[in-house]
């Protein structure tokens, strides 16, 4: 299984977000938020996200060329390693511009990430069907 998700930004009238394939569940991907937000800031990692219209296969920080074509066996023709991100989708469908309702209706879609660019913290759901509609809010990342 590869735990799909979406994660974005909170804020106006919707929150939004990009498709996001592999390791969506909030133990992995609220770590590796953390890690890309306090490396780059709020702003450039939402920028970053969204500049990736197809959506990604992974956010991985550590990824490398090596990984993605040897050790993952990406499909290095449909995508490309977004140094300190991981590897983004260059073709396919556009999926950026997923919403809180699109991720509760999508079959795949397991979870929702939306980072508040005004403090950083991440308000995620769990979109499995059942899940209670709550969201929980996280601080991920170090303002110091």
């Amino acid at each position: 299984m590869s735990d799909p998700c979406i994660v974005g930004r909170l804020g106006g009238n919707e929150a939004t977000g990009v498709y996001v394939h592999v390791d969506g569940t909030p133990h992995t991907m609220l770590e590796r938020l953390g890690l890309i937000m306090a490396r780059d800031g709020i702003e450039t990692t939402l920028t970053t996200l969204a500049s990736c219209h197809y959506g990604w296969t992974y956010l991985w920080p550590e990824l490398d060329e090596g990984d993605a074509e040897t050790n993952l066996g990406l499909p290095i023709h449909k995508g490309r390693v977004v140094q300190g991100y991981g590897f983004s989708y260059t073709l396919g469908p556009r999926m950026n511009s997923y919403t809180l309702t699109d991720a509760r209706q999508h079959p795949m879609i397991g979870w929702a990430y939306f980072i508040d660019p005004a403090g950083g913290d991440v308000h995620w759901f769990d979109t499995r069907p059942g899940a209670p509609e709550t969201a929980h809010v996280v601080t991920v990342w170090s303002r110091a």
